[in-house]
């Protein structure tokens, strides 16, 4: 097969795919050179279509190219789950800025869940989501990513309650797969809100936060000041791709002269949100980074750590976001502590025999 290019077209400011491909109504006419649009020609944009050409190399040297999976639009209706998963993978991972990371966590939690070898339909979306009691977080989850597959493989979404999780004094929080489909929706309209989510939901940042953070290395690592509360801190993100997918050391920051400046980026935020279509307030965005460190550290992450990354007291952390410490989690720290402590006993036990024997054969 031939070579795969990305190609600027003269005077268009657009990106393309350029390559020897069949005919597009599945003919068994010759195959011409043709291109496949990406987007505008943005740095941002160049890493996807260098991403889209190694995808489109592999399926032509693999002999499985086929135009559906590259032809916006087309009508999929028939596609199994597994079908429609593989879809929404290329559309998010090989077409989009979504990390394998961020996708095994974010999106196939859920997912995996799915009859596989069963088609779409409405009937089986709304076996699919009923799957989990419409009160909790999973149900959430798998609600907005029902939609995703409804709208990859033309199907009617059924009627279903619409999610309203809330624990305790926490606000109803985002899951992972939605802030990144509003990120990547809203980036192409408006950059600079786009970042001020990202950054927000990346680094669980106040609003005021994000006129003094600042990228400290390679990491990503970032010091943010807080003159108003803890003075400064270092903070990591928990999904460590976010800051490449989202671009956020390409910083867009909102700018004001006003010393009012938190409640002067709440409101830019708040009016934002409703401009694009976010229910959520921005402290919902700090919440779920809250809740995205007790879910990936788990055990291992103490809650001294975790305060200390959002910038506050050990009492209010806990006393805010105890409920995300699932209990499973507290246990299973006690039952390693434990356990440590048993295995030390062992070895203090196993040496002082050692050095009893020597003393004996000494």
């Amino acid at each position: 097969m031939g070579k795969v290019t990305v190609y600027s077209k003269k005077g268009s400011g657009r990106l393309y795919l350029l390559a020897k491909l069949p005919p597009r109504d599945g003919s068994d006419g010759p195959w011409t050179q043709k291109l496949i649009p990406v987007g505008p020609d943005t740095p941002a944009t160049r890493k996807i279509a260098g991403k889209q050409r190694k995808r489109l190399q592999k399926e032509l040297d693999d002999d499985i190219f086929n135009w559906s999976n590259w032809i916006e639009g087309q009508s999929r209706r028939g596609m199994t789950w597994k079908a429609a998963i593989e879809a929404l993978y290329r559309k998010k991972v090989f077409l989009g800025k979504t990390g394998e990371n961020t996708w095994n966590i974010a999106y196939m939690g859920r997912l995996r869940q799915a009859p596989m070898g069963k088609v779409v339909t409405s009937k089986e979306i709304q076996t699919f989501v009923n799957r989990w009691e419409v009160s909790t977080a999973s149900y959430k989850e798998a609600y907005y990513l029902a939609k995703q597959i409804a709208t990859i493989t033309d199907c009617s979404f059924p009627e279903l309650r619409v999610p309203r999780y809330r624990k305790s004094i926490i606000e109803d929080v985002p899951d992972d797969s939605l802030i990144i489909d509003w990120i990547e929706d809203i980036n192409k309209k408006d950059p600079v809100f786009a970042w001020v989510v990202g950054m927000m939901a990346t680094y669980g940042l106040r609003p005021h936060e994000l006129y003094e953070c600042k990228f400290i290395d390679e990491k990503h690592r970032l010091r943010v000041v807080d003159d108003s509360k803890t003075g400064w801190r270092l903070t990591i993100p928990v999904h460590n791709d976010w800051v490449n997918e989202f671009d956020l050391r390409n910083e867009r920051r909102w700018t004001t002269t006003s010393y009012r400046k938190g409640k002067l980026v709440s409101q830019y935020y708040h009016r934002n949100r409703r401009k694009y279509g976010i229910e959520y307030k921005a402290y919902a965005l700090r919440h779920a980074y809250a809740g995205r460190l007790w879910k990936t550290g788990g055990s291992r992450l103490d809650v001294f750590t975790a305060s200390k990354l959002m910038g506050h007291s050990m009492k209010e952390h806990e006393k805010t976001y105890r409920l995300w410490i699932h209990p499973n989690t507290i246990a299973q720290r006690a039952e390693e502590a434990l356990q440590q402590s048993m295995l030390d006993q062992v070895e203090r036990n196993t040496q002082r025999l050692r050095d009893d024997a020597d003393r004996l054969t000494g």
